[in-house]
């Protein structure tokens, strides 16, 4: 299994990044530490995390006010987006992932 982000999940970690940076940079290490905790337990169990839609399914980060929305195609797990909890949620549906 390959896991990528999508384009619109790229500019959602960007902006995490720049947050948690400007905060201090030690707390940007720390939340890249935590995403990728959670992108690797999602390469190892994919299926066990709860769907969000028909197809795509969701992480709720701990320690940090984040979920990881992600849909599986044969071979690849593709992150769809990096979404703050605090946001209104129907930005996230909204958005064109495809």
């Amino acid at each position: 299994m390959t896991l990528r982000l999508h384009p619109l999940a790229e500019n959602d970690l960007r902006i995490a990044l720049d947050y948690y940076y400007e905060i201090s940079p030690k707390l940007e290490k720390r939340f890249l530490s935590h995403l990728d905790r959670q992108f690797n337990n999602i390469l190892r169990s994919p299926n066990t995390y709860q769907y969000e839609t028909e197809t795509s399914q969701k992480v709720i980060m701990d320690k940090f006010p984040y979920i990881i929305v992600y849909e599986q195609f044969e071979n690849i797990i593709m992150i769809l987006a990096i979404f703050h909890t605090k946001q209104d949620p129907n930005k996230l549906t909204k958005r064109d992932n495809k």
